[in-house]
């Protein structure tokens, strides 16, 4: 929930929401417990859902800014809904790209062929703690 809290309140300063999927009921119960206590409730939607299955039955362009840490070596499955939810402009950030890479290159080769396709403009990976591969939609 640490991740949900920062967006969390980016998001108070945007006026945006943040949803924020996990599977295992007893850390959205501690995240839950923790947006509470920070004041930020009324701006993040908890899901007990898997991430990947839920941006599926997502809209085209529906979202700003995609964070990953889930499962790292999922995202693959998850293809092509984290490009295709992105709204134009929109980001994609998929943490622990440095400590993991090998965990996360089947996405990055994914995200650097949308990249030659044409749908995104950028994918780099940022040195920022454990690494943030980041992409940017056309």
């Amino acid at each position: 929930g640490v991740s949900t809290l920062w967006l969390a309140d980016a998001a108070r300063a945007t006026g945006g929401r943040v949803t924020s999927f996990d599977t295992d009921p007893a850390a959205q119960h501690d995240a839950a417990t923790s947006i509470t206590e920070a004041g930020l409730a009324d701006h993040v939607d908890l899901r007990l859902e898997d991430g990947g299955t839920a941006l599926a039955t997502f809209g085209d362009g529906a979202v700003d800014l995609l964070f990953l840490d889930a499962e790292r070596t999922e995202y693959p499955s998850w293809w092509p809904h984290p490009v295709r939810v992105l709204r134009a402009g929109g980001v994609l950030v998929a943490d622990n790209a440095l400590s993991h890479p090998g965990e996360i290159a089947p996405l990055e080769d994914l995200l650097r062929s949308a990249l030659t396709a044409g749908d995104l403009t950028a994918v780099t990976t940022i040195p920022v703690g454990k690494g943030e591969l980041v992409a940017r939609r056309r």
